[in-house]
C-alpha cells in the first residue's frame, strides 16, 4: 500500500466518525507465546450494512512498521509463517495466524479495518518467550562476573594480601586501643584533684 492510500485512510479515519457503521474489537491486548508456539491475534469486526460492499472494506496488518498482511479483494501476505483467512474475514474475523513463533515476533501489531469511509486501529502486544535467550543472557552475566572476579587475578591476590596484613594487625589495634582508654581514663581521674 503507497503513501497515497495511507493518507486517505487516515482521512476516512476522520470522517468515518459521522456514520459509524463499523464495529472492531480485539482479544487480549497481550498475548503470550513461547517459542515454537502457533498464536492467533484477535482482530474482530462487524459492518453495520444489509451486505458487505467489498470494494469499501480492506484489512491491513503491520508489525514494528512492517505491513505483514492484506485484504484487498484479495488476501496478500508479505511475510512467510503468517495467515489471513479470506473466509473468515467474511465472517467479520481479521485475526492474524503466525506459526512457530520466534523471539523477533514479539512487539506490537496493529490491525486496521477500511469500510470506507471509516478507518477503526486497533493494537496487540505478542510477547514471545524464549528460554533459549534468558540462558544465552544468563550466561553472559555469569561470564561477565567471572571476568569482573576472576579476570584481575593480580588485583584479587593483593586484595587477599591486604586482608591477611588487616586480620594480623587486628589484635594488635584492639590491645592498643584498650591499653590507651584504660590509661587515659586513670590519667583523668588523676588529673581530677578536689578544689579547695
Amino acid at each position: 500500500m503507497d503513501i497515497l492510500s495511507l493518507s486517505l485512510l487516515a482521512v476516512f479515519c476522520c470522517l468515518g466518525n459521522a456514520t459509524k457503521k463499523l464495529h472492531v474489537q480485539t482479544g487480549p491486548l497481550l498475548v503470550k507465546a513461547a517459542v515454537g508456539d502457533d498464536v492467533l491475534l484477535d482482530c474482530m469486526f462487524t459492518i453495520n450494512d444489509t451486505t458487505l460492499d467489498r470494494s469499501l472494506f480492506s484489512i491491513l496488518w503491520f508489525h514494528r512498521g512492517k505491513q505483514l498482511a492484506e485484504f484487498d479483494d484479495m488476501v496478500t501476505v508479505f511475510k512467510e509463517g503468517i495467515s489471513l483467512n479470506e473466509d473468515e474475514l467474511m465472517k467479520g474475523n481479521a485475526s492474524l495466524a503466525i506459526f512457530q513463533v520466534s523471539a523477533e515476533n514479539s512487539g506490537k501489531y496493529r490491525c486496521y479495518v477500511t469500510y470506507l469511509p471509516e478507518v477503526v486501529i486497533r493494537e496487540v502486544t505478542l510477547q514471545v518467550d524464549d528460554p533459549l535467550q534468558k540462558q544465552e543472557d544468563d550466561l553472559e552475566e555469569d561470564s561477565f562476573l567471572f571476568r569482573l572476579c576472576f579476570g584481575r587475578s593480580d588485583i584479587l591476590s593483593k586484595l587477599d594480601q591486604i586482608t591477611k596484613g588487616l586480620e594480623q594487625l587486628m589484635p594488635i589495634l584492639q590491645e592498643f586501643v584498650s591499653s590507651k582508654l584504660v590509661s587515659g581514663c586513670r590519667s583523668d581521674v588523676a588529673s581530677q584533684e578536689p578544689l579547695d
